[in-house]
């Protein structure tokens, strides 16, 4: 097993509080050596938000989508089953897994 480096940045361009719509979040992964960790899917993912805005609800990852360079990935979420987005600050627990080797990172987002 071994430390897989990742970071993420969240944004709220469509997804606004009362709808449904995905929050973007942004990750890069790299092996311990810097090397971009292609070929990841949503089963690879885990996002749990820590801190939710007032009455807000757990996550699904609706998607999983690799960015145009190597190692980069889209990861949209939506509100849990029929919840929709509260107003406030957000703060994102993103874990990734692959072959056995594992990383983690923070990101936030406010939605107002």
């Amino acid at each position: 097993m071994a430390l897989l480096n990742v970071q993420a940045a969240s944004e709220d361009t469509i997804a606004a509080p009362g709808n449904r719509n995905p929050n973007y979040i942004v990750v890069s992964v790299t092996d311990s050596n810097g090397n971009a960790v292609q070929g990841l899917a949503a089963g690879n993912f885990k996002v749990d938000p820590m801190i939710v805005g007032p009455g807000g609800s757990l996550v699904e990852i609706t998607s999983v989508s690799a960015g145009r360079l190597p190692g980069f990935y889209f990861v949209n979420v939506v509100p849990f089953k029929t919840e929709s987005w509260k107003a406030g600050g957000y703060i994102f627990a993103v874990a990734v897994e692959s072959s056995g080797n594992r990383g983690q990172a923070l990101c936030s987002v406010l939605l107002d």
